[in-house]
């Protein structure tokens, strides 16, 4: 097991991952400058408003801060994961419109789970139920409920729940894994590569090759093709990030991992397509250059990491 989590800060530099890691992730962005600039061929005032630059540009910051506080650990990774829970909840609050009091509660739980886990892991699939509990503590104590509709009060339970599992618990799964696995730290910056390139793979694929659509009711990006190149740029993250594959690990675990991510993907994006298309919004935000929210940045690796989790275990188990 990988033990618990503590307040340490680590340095990042005594890990002999880091720099090989640091090192392929610089090689990755300089490989995608040079591709939008050779899909653009446009001037650089022209260059810097297209979507796909804006989208380098965020990665520029983004891949750094996110291998600092995963190497760094401790305080530095939870405080990464505070900051994109509190915002990723407060979009889907806006975008859901739930009532105040099972907002806060949504974000304080959130918050509190991803606290526990990283403490005590096998408190993780308690989390929950007792969310559950708790949220439907709500309406008896406050009488939501009595004095106004009733399905308004089940929509408000019904939103924050399902806030929760898409949000909150999958954050806290990502601490799981962290502090519960001795391989914990390479999953997740494996994982988190491999979805980055997969993500990107999808949506060139998309636009490049023109299939019928994975669900008629979706974007037009959301194609066979996109699935294609979801799962065609999650093995090529793999790939890149090779040095960081654990020698207990199996090839049909790799693969089993792979797919899930690919899969998790694309499942990820026509989730937050379905919201999006439900409450008749573009985006979720716009924190983020290029993506929109972030929510909208993290929402295939609240998908990935669990389906690629189970996936590697599975195999593992099964090629052993």
């Amino acid at each position: 097991m990988g033990g618990r989590v503590t307040a340490v800060l680590h340095n990042p530099f005594a890990n002999e991952l880091f720099l090989p890691v640091v090192a392929r992730v610089a090689l990755l962005l300089a490989l995608g400058l040079v591709a939008v600039v050779a899909a653009e061929r446009k001037p650089y005032r022209v260059l810097r408003r297209s979507t796909l630059f804006l989208r380098l540009r965020t990665w520029l910051w983004v891949a750094p801060l996110f291998l600092l506080a995963m190497f760094i650990g401790g305080a530095a990774a939870f405080v990464l994961g505070v900051f994109v829970v509190i915002q990723a909840i407060a979009e889907y609050i806006r975008l859901v419109g739930i009532s105040r009091r099972y907002g806060l509660l949504l974000m304080l739980w959130s918050l509190a789970g991803m606290l526990i886990v990283s403490f005590e892991p096998a408190w993780l699939p308690f989390l929950p139920f007792g969310f559950f509990i708790v949220l439907t503590f709500v309406p008896i104590v406050s009488g939501r409920g009595t004095d106004v509709p009733a399905q308004d009060a089940l929509r408000d339970v019904a939103a924050t729940l399902f806030g929760y599992v898409y949000i909150g618990l999958p954050i806290a799964f990502i601490a799981f894994v962290k502090c519960s696995q001795p391989w914990g730290l390479q999953f997740l910056v494996i994982v988190a590569i491999a979805v980055a390139v997969s993500d990107v793979a999808g949506f060139v694929g998309g636009i490049a090759v023109r299939t019928p659509r994975l669900v008629s009711q979706t974007s037009g990006t959301k194609t066979w093709s996109a699935l294609a190149g979801n799962l065609l740029g999650a093995a090529a993250g793999i790939a890149l990030m090779w040095v960081a594959v654990p020698r207990s690990w199996t090839i049909a675990g790799v693969v089993a991992l792979a797919v899930a991510i690919g899969v998790g993907c694309i499942w990820g994006d026509l989730t937050s397509a379905v919201l999006k298309r439900d409450f008749a919004v573009r985006g979720t935000g716009s924190l983020l250059f290029g993506f929109g929210g972030i929510l909208e940045r993290v929402d295939s690796l609240l998908f990935a990491v669990p389906l690629g989790y189970y996936a590697l275990l599975l195999a593992n188990q099964l090629a052993s």
